[in-house]
């Protein structure tokens, strides 16, 4: 009997759970149909970054060792049979949605290239590459490498900087302006000249204003210097070290350390034009399926109906994964995955100590935000997430 190929493409949130609520699913699948499942995970980066702590564990090892944002991915799997699933270290290249087949080059050990173009067959095709942006530090670029090397990195010379400036006045770089004042802020022993600028006429421009500029006057008590309706048109690393910064009214300022958390984009660029929006996302129907393919879903931040975020993640990839379940057990189409809220809906730390945020509309108290996020960054869920428990 024939085996019924499954391929996730990207191993981040999105593709994990995806990964790990299908092979939960198969024995029992297997034994009911008499059928024969495969699952294949194909990812450019051998180990899973725990990206949510990115604002804390980019400036020290946290919660004890830099490594704790990289987890191997084979530890989450070795639980299941060798049988069904399958782990390809490769990258990506192409997609032939005809043929049904995924075009990928072997990686080794050390990131490097190694094969020719291989070509793999898909019955059920699960496209779950996420997002990136224009630093490591935010988003793969590639493997989890660059952005193990940007965290050495900035911890080595985070010490020594007279002058730190973030740039992106999102959730991200709101988060980030937090621990850096938090660390190098005016109420410790050397404070140093820290400048955010939001790109933006306030913080936070996904909820309502009050809650950005709440998150602002936390900076400034920390001594971090906001700055709006200013972004980084351009950036040149100088000899000595620090970043020349071309800003958007033409002009420039010198710093010791730029740390860009500006937006990011679907990563899809491997797949057909036909298939994406104008945002660069694959175009989903309710179901999270590519409407005009058999058996393709999308998962994640990759999906046109994606808000992006954790909190969508994971209250829509079980909807995915129960709707692939669906269509091998030849149940119809499953569940129109419908959101947890349509209201603001983010915790955004700011610093350990305190955080602003709203859920389900309603504004969330500093105290809560601490609670669930500002005080551990949510550190708990990471191996979690590698073995399919979070």
């Amino acid at each position: 009997m024939s085996t019924h190929n499954i391929i996730i493409l990207g191993a981040s949130y999105a593709g994990m759970g995806v990964a790990h609520g299908l092979l939960k699913e198969l024995p029992a699948l297997q034994k009911k149909t008499g059928k024969t499942f495969k699952v294949t995970l194909m990812a450019n980066s051998t180990h899973f970054w725990f990206s949510v702590g990115a604002p804390r564990a980019m400036l020290k090892p946290y919660p004890n060792d830099i490594m704790d944002s990289f987890i191997p991915i084979k530890q989450g799997f070795d639980q299941y049979p060798s049988e069904l699933y399958e782990f390809v270290h490769a990258e990506i290249t192409d997609l032939d949605s005809g043929k049904r087949e995924v075009y990928y080059k072997l990686k080794n050990a050390k990131e490097e290239l190694v094969s020719d173009t291989k070509a793999m067959h898909f019955d059920t095709l699960v496209i779950a590459t996420g997002a990136a942006g224009p630093s490591p530090l935010y988003s793969y670029h590639g493997s989890h490498v660059p952005t193990l090397e940007a965290y050495k990195d900035i911890q080595a010379r985070g010490p020594s900087a007279k002058s730190i400036m973030i740039v992106g006045g999102g959730a991200a770089g709101t988060e980030t302006a937090g621990e850096v004042g938090y660390t190098y802020g005016k109420k410790t022993t050397a404070p140093k000249d820290i400048i955010f600028l939001s790109g933006n006429e306030r913080l936070l421009t996904g909820l309502r204003p009050a809650i950005g500029k709440r998150a602002q006057e936390f900076l400034e008590a920390m001594g971090v210097k906001v700055e709006h309706n200013l972004r980084l048109k351009d950036s040149k690393s100088l000899d000595n070290g620090s970043t020349q910064v071309t800003l958007s009214d033409g002009s420039t300022r010198t710093v010791d350390l730029l740390i860009n958390a500006t937006g990011r984009k679907a990563a899809g660029s491997f797949l057909p034009s036909a298939l994406i929006d104008q945002e660069g996302k694959v175009k989903v129907d309710g179901y999270n399926r590519v409407p005009t393919l058999k058996s393709v879903y999308v998962a994640g931040d990759m999906a046109s109906t994606s808000p992006g975020g954790i909190i969508y993640i994971k209250f829509n990839t079980p909807v995915t994964t129960g709707n692939i379940i669906a269509e091998l057990s030849d149940k119809g189409e499953g569940k129109v995955y419908k959101p947890i809220t349509t209201k603001e809906m983010q915790f955004v730390p700011v610093g350990p100590e305190q955080g602003v945020g709203a859920a389900f509309g309603w504004w969330v108290p500093s105290l809560v935000v601490k609670m669930v996020k500002s005080k551990t960054f949510m550190f708990d869920q990471a191996q979690k997430t590698v073995m399919g428990t979070a």
